[in-house]
């Protein structure tokens, strides 16, 4: 064993030949045609020969080629197992990061080689497209359609994937000032070298041919293109023609959940200082409100308490309403990983999702019901009298009132109303409350309900009773959809909170932003956007100004959304495609992707 006052050799003569006969051994494994192979001086394997000085080997060999045909039935993946070495890296890959188990060795000897799904074509197999077996490859046995090994590329540029809260730190590979391929840098703290399938792969839309690329003025219904300078000029003069005939809170703008931290502050801060109303609002709003009020209310703030690196750190999750492993996935596999090696999952979602398939404990509630089943969780609880005395005492307040209301619950009844084993929910309460770090994470499945805000503060109360709350490996934990929802709630781009979430009616709020902003500050809330589309109708609002959301697709009610925007005198939509939305505007003005712009996202 290694020990204090040790001499470690790490290179000399002997090591070097023990190096050269492993290496000699894998390669008569492998086919010698460095000098005709496609990804030529972008091997692993040859680098280490290289280092070694090894050209050949002294192995007898009748053939190295073992005459297995590529497969190239996978849409972003090639298999070529002829130049498979089968060091296993990819099986671990897939089984110990992402944990789908698709890749598995067969055969001895050297008839081993690499098996999808027993014995599918790789295009026909379980596999998810996260493409971390051909990201760890040594050579081309497992490749990237994109990442083309035999590629040198300009340069590598870091940025952050806009898809998801996760914020995963991408590599652009740019070739002749073009995004070639994605990778992911091994040495990043939130991914450490992993993505999804969109992280990788779904980077084409950026220079897709419909892509929007000069702005567009509507005459007689229909559109013709116009320099910037002609589009800015006539949105000046319809906004200054709208806010001198109607006033400010006329107009009215919905901002993007997708652009960054500087472009959603910059679009709040025009609305507010220079059109002067707060009617200005986004998605971040609508889908994840009740976990900022919420946690507001209860933490004074509707941030994430910790961060996804802390899952390492935890030894119970509970999962409610969220399905990470589809719209996280990144946070769904680092879960998946400590579970399999035997930490406790709690899931809460009336859907059979992959994570309810692995947990110890999957309460299927009815939908609507998370009331119910938190109240029964901190009820169990508080009879087994495992709460956090000396936490509750230090760190809480109004405990004597909460412990009143939980004593008064009907767990009869609460579990008839839930549909739920009553007997199960309390072994998942037990083991939250006992275990040494219980980590929570919740999505839409908890917001987008009636009870949404209501349910966001059960489960604060739950961290706080049990003490998970403050320290690494614990926490509440929401799971924001887009890349930057909740950078785009920090940046103030809501109606009754400016950019740090100081309430705007408050007198002194106007004061301070007055003063940072050099004008005076509107001083009364804005409208939401449903209140926009009703304001819109009724002849109330008149302009509206739209970057980055498509909302005819993705608001409620698409005929009233249609009718709000017809109602309008002017509708400016900034998008990178033409959009439903756009396609009603007086206005287009084309936009910038992740790939095409600096900038920060906040993720979750």
């Amino acid at each position: 064993p290694v020990s204090e006052n040790q001499y470690i050799f790490t290179n000399n003569e002997s090591l070097t030949e023990l190096r050269k006969n492993i290496i000699e051994l894998v390669l008569t494994d492998h086919p010698m045609e460095c000098g005709t192979c496609e990804v030529n001086n972008n091997c692993e394997l040859q680098d280490v020969a290289n280092d070694l000085g090894i050209t050949d080997h002294r192995y007898n060999s009748p053939k190295q080629h073992k005459g297995i045909t590529k497969d190239t039935s996978h849409d972003y993946m090639r298999m070529n197992l002829d130049n498979c070495i089968n060091c296993g890296r990819c099986v671990r890959a897939c089984d110990e990061i992402q944990g789908s188990f698709v890749l598995t060795m067969s055969g001895r000897g050297f008839d081993s080689k690499i098996t999808t799904d027993n014995d599918a074509l790789f295009g026909d197999s379980s596999c998810v497209s996260c493409g971390a077996c051909a990201h760890t490859c040594p050579t081309d046995a497992i490749s990237d359609v994109f990442q083309s090994k035999s590629v040198a590329v300009d340069e590598k540029v870091r940025t952050t994937c806009s898809y998801c809260g996760v914020g995963c730190n991408l590599e652009a590979s740019i070739k002749d000032n073009k995004v070639v391929a994605i990778s992911t840098p091994k040495e990043t703290e939130v991914n450490a070298g992993h993505t999804c399938i969109k992280g990788r792969y779904a980077f084409g839309f950026y220079d897709h041919p419909d892509r929007l690329k000069t702005p567009l003025i509507k005459r007689n219904g229909k559109f013709e293109e116009a320099s910037w300078d002609e589009a800015y000029d006539f949105i000046k003069k319809e906004l200054n023609r709208i806010t001198k005939e109607s006033g400010p809170d006329a107009v009215a703008g919905i901002s993007s959940a997708r652009c960054t931290n500087e472009e959603n502050y910059v679009f709040q801060k025009m609305i507010r200082a220079a059109i002067g109303t707060n009617n200005i609002d986004c998605c971040a709003r609508i889908c994840h409100s009740p976990t900022a009020w919420g946690m507001q209310q209860t933490f004074g703030t509707g941030a994430a308490t910790n961060s996804t690196e802390d899952i390492y750190h935890a030894d119970l999750f509970m999962v409610i309403g969220a399905n990470p492993t589809n719209a996280h996935p990144v946070t769904g596999a680092k879960i998946k990983q400590q579970v399999m090696k035997g930490k406790k999952l709690i899931v809460l979602d009336p859907i059979t999702t992959e994570l309810a398939q692995l947990a110890d404990y999957h309460i299927k509630l009815r939908p609507g019901t998370n009331v119910a089943v938190l109240n029964m969780m901190l009820h169990f609880i508080m009879k087994a009298n495992l709460y956090d005395k000396d936490f509750v005492r230090d760190r809480t307040e109004g405990f004597a009132n909460f412990i009143k209301e939980i004593e008064r619950q009907d767990m009869d009844h609460l579990a008839k109303v839930a549909g739920v084993d009553k007997q199960m929910v309390k072994e998942a309460a037990i083991a939250y409350a006992t275990a040494k770090n219980s980590m929570e994470f919740h999505g839409l499945g908890v917001t987008e309900q009636e009870q949404g805000s209501k349910t966001v503060m059960l489960i604060a109360d739950l961290a706080m009773i049990t003490g998970n709350i403050g320290r690494r490996g614990v926490g509440v934990n929401p799971l924001r959809g887009q890349n930057n929802v909740q950078g785009a709630a920090d940046m103030g781009c809501q109606p009754h909170q400016g950019a740090g979430y100081f309430e705007v009616a408050d007198k002194k709020n106007q004061n301070f932003y007055t003063e940072k902003y050099g004008v005076v500050h509107p001083t009364k809330a804005g409208l939401k956007i449903p209140e926009m589309f009703d304001g819109a109708i009724n002849k109330d609002v008149k302009a509206v100004w739209i970057i980055g959301e498509d909302i005819v697709q993705t608001d409620p009610n698409s005929a009233h959304v249609v009718q709000a925007m017809n109602s309008l005198e002017l509708l400016v939509v900034q998008e990178i495609f033409m959009s439903e939305t756009a396609k009603l505007a007086t206005v287009v003005l084309p936009g910038t992707t992740f790939l095409e712009k600096d900038g920060t996202f906040t993720n979750t």
